[in-house]
């Protein structure tokens, strides 16, 4: 969606263009350099607080407000989507007033180790360059993590950490039937790869979603 951008002669402070609805708002200085990206349910009364005599109660706002020339504004429909779009303008701008989010540490994704021969399904807070293959982020933490419990039992995964197998024999989970146990022949390396391809239809269906309730992801289609 284009952004819409305020074009007042009495400056950023002027929101009456502003929408009332979700959204994210992105603060230029005058070279038209990102200085800020943050979401909002309501924009205008979001960017409004800005520019009242104490700002919002953070100290930085006041220096920040004084560089501020242009807001834009992008609406999004629901409040979620305005944080996963908050997420990804501050990743790729870096915007120096944002803190919160340099270090992906506000939402979680869910790896796939695809370079290992036995692939495992995990939660990260951070991507690497590393082979695997990453889904999310996702914005409820409570629900990537019954979304990977749930594909864990229901297609038993295995669950030992690192890139390889136990050398010593199947884990605990092996023992209790919650692992395939592919470090111990119990299944064929194609059949585990399958399954490994039904866990990620499953956590693709759910990323596309991003809706997902823990309990509704108890029982994952096979």
């Amino acid at each position: 969606m284009t952004p819409m951008t305020t074009a007042s002669p009495d400056g950023p402070q002027d929101t009456v263009a502003a929408p009332r609805c979700p959204g994210v708002y992105i603060m230029k200085d005058t070279a038209g350099q990102v200085l800020y990206v943050g979401k909002a349910h309501d924009l205008r009364s979001r960017v409004r607080s800005y520019f009242r005599e104490k700002g919002d109660g953070r100290p930085s706002v006041a220096i920040l407000r004084d560089k501020v020339r242009t807001v834009e504004y992008v609406t999004t429909r629901t409040d979620q989507q305005a944080a996963l779009l908050e997420d990804k303008l501050i990743k790729e701008y870096q915007p120096r007033y944002n803190i919160d989010l340099k270090d992906d540490k506000r939402f979680i994704s869910v790896k796939v180790t695809l370079q290992e021969e036995f692939p495992r399904v995990l939660l990260v807070h951070q991507r690497t360059d590393d082979g695997a293959l990453y889904f999310g982020p996702f914005t409820v933490t409570a629900t990537a993590r019954a979304l990977v419990r749930a594909v864990l039992e229901k297609f038993q995964l295995r669950r030992c950490t690192g890139a390889h197998c136990r050398a010593n024999g199947p884990c605990m989970y092996a023992q209790i039937d919650a692992c395939s146990a592919p470090c111990a022949g119990r299944i064929p390396k194609d059949e585990y790869l399958a399954r490994v391809h039904k866990a990620m239809l499953h956590v693709q269906r759910a990323q596309e979603l991003q809706l997902v309730e823990p309990q509704a992801a108890k029982n994952p289609e096979p």
